[in-house]
């Protein structure tokens, strides 16, 4: 009984380990299969960052977390995903997202794919409260400790119901209260 036992413990193990493939793994997998980040490739993003804008000061903090993707073909994947604080030159925090990280999702995710050969490192940013207005972080630069973001809004239907219409008649945009250029320090 001992070696049966032994024998499907060991079945189990070994085909739950055949669906673990690296991240840039572009070959077909079975569904529930773990795109995992074997290399390490995303932990240089991981941490708490901050950066000043308009007197104002940046944070934000990204972890790698293994999240699910479903559909009619569902795997996991390890992706980056993150908060943001934002501390008005007098003091005031603006936004805070950070000491309740991911309570009712995340602001920010991305990078699960694809990170070698040069690839687009990207964050997808969803501001909470902005009628789905969403946006893109491309990191144009990472040297060291340092990495700067450039902000870009991806293409979105417009609400006529939006609370921010006033607002993005007056001033030409929404009030998202992020930086379209930021680089950030790790800290």
């Amino acid at each position: 009984m001992k070696q049966v036992l032994l024998i499907l413990i060991s079945i189990f193990t070994i085909s739950c380990k055949a669906q673990i493939y690296p991240l840039n793994y572009k070959e077909d997998v079975p569904d529930g299969a773990y795109y995992k980040d074997l290399d390490g490739e995303l932990d240089k993003y991981i941490g708490l960052w901050k950066g000043t804008w308009n007197g104002k000061t940046v944070y934000l903090e990204l972890k790698k977390i293994k999240d699910y993707s479903d559909g009619n073909h569902p795997y996991y994947k390890d992706r980056i995903f993150g908060e943001r604080k934002i501390i008005a030159s007098n003091g005031t925090v603006e936004i805070d997202r950070i000491s309740n990280f991911g309570s009712d999702g995340t602001e920010f995710w991305g990078m699960g794919f694809n990170l070698k050969n040069g690839n687009i490192k990207r964050l997808y940013f969803s501001p909470r409260n902005m009628c789905n207005k969403r946006g893109i972080l491309d990191i144009t630069s990472f040297i060291g400790n340092q990495m700067t973001l450039h902000f870009e809004y991806l293409p979105s239907i417009i609400d006529p119901n939006c609370q921010h219409n006033a607002y993005v008649d007056q001033y030409g945009d929404f009030p998202i209260n992020f930086p379209k250029d930021i680089t950030l320090t790790k800290q």
